[in-house]
């Protein structure tokens, strides 16, 4: 230590090891960054995601929610382009089970997809009644109204059988707006809310998760920051006292036709003993 201290320490391998550390910093900064991108690109990713399952719940609902009106308004007034309207839904867009399978082509937790095939089958067996319902309108309104290929396959109760074209009517309307149609709906409406809320509470947990490693994230980039911008203050201090001061020092002192002073790194000192002894050869001490 006292042999670097008397000798000077060489402002090549400061610079060096300056370097090295400043390399590490950077590759150390730059991993963090991609780190904190990566946790972004997470719950953007999460949140898209969060939209298209929401999407699908509320689509299934909407859905479901459509067969029921025009259920309904074919069973009060026996409208064919309402039944026609159900079965375009039922058949052609189907939009109930497009939603199920955005939900499992989106990875959705299993326990959220389960509750829409849940409500979907509590649908599908509503649609059961639904469709009988239409049967008991049609057979209630033979001379206007034909039997569509989808209701070939349903026949009448027998005790349906016998009422009245009017009672017909009656029972099938009492089926798709009665206390237990309803009721019925409740629960397809219930577990919807269910997979709703289970989506709110996973997406919920998402960003605290990604919020909070974000905050880790941001403040290892402050640390990496403060620590880059102490080594470059240390790197501009060092070059200052190790070759900038010396430097100007040697300048002025040259001026005055002096000997320069032994300071600043190693090559410095080295090049003022040079120096100082072609100096003391071209001027000799007083008495020699």
């Amino acid at each position: 230590m006292k042999k670097i201290l008397k000798n000077g320490i060489s402002i090549r391998i400061i610079h060096l090891l300056m370097l090295i550390c400043m390399g590490a910093i950077i590759a150390l900064l730059v991993i963090s960054t991609s780190r904190s991108s990566g946790v972004f690109t997470t719950l953007s990713t999460e949140t898209e995601n969060y939209i298209v399952r929401q999407k699908a719940a509320n689509e299934l609902m909407e859905a479901s929610d459509y067969l029921t009106e025009n259920v309904q308004r074919f069973t009060l007034n026996g409208d064919v382009k309402y039944m026609n309207k159900y079965f375009e839904e039922a058949n052609v867009s189907q939009r109930r089970k497009r939603a199920i399978d955005s939900m499992e082509e989106n990875n959705a937790d299993k326990a959220l997809v389960q509750q829409l095939n849940d409500a979907l089958d509590e649908s599908n067996s509503l649609m059961e009644k639904e469709e009988y319902a239409m049967v008991l309108v049609i057979s209630a309104n033979p001379d206007r109204l034909k039997l569509p290929e989808d209701l070939q396959g349903i026949e009448l109760e027998e005790e349906h059988e016998h009422l009245s074209a009017e009672q017909k009517m009656e029972e099938a309307q009492k089926m798709v707006l009665g206390e237990e149609y309803y009721a019925s709906k409740d629960i397809i409406r219930t577990k919807l809310n269910n997979a709703l809320e289970m989506l709110d509470d996973q997406m919920a947990a998402t960003r605290r998760k990604t919020s909070s490693d974000m905050m880790k994230e941001l403040s290892a980039n402050r640390v990496i920051v403060i620590i880059l911008v102490v080594v470059l203050f240390a790197l501009i201090l060092l070059t200052a006292l190790l070759g900038t001061i010396p430097l100007v020092t040697a300048h002025r002192t040259m001026k005055k036709n002096e000997r320069l002073p032994m300071i600043g790194s190693k090559e410095f000192r080295d090049m003022s003993a040079a120096y100082n002894e072609l100096y003391d050869q071209v001027h000799p001490k007083e008495g020699e």
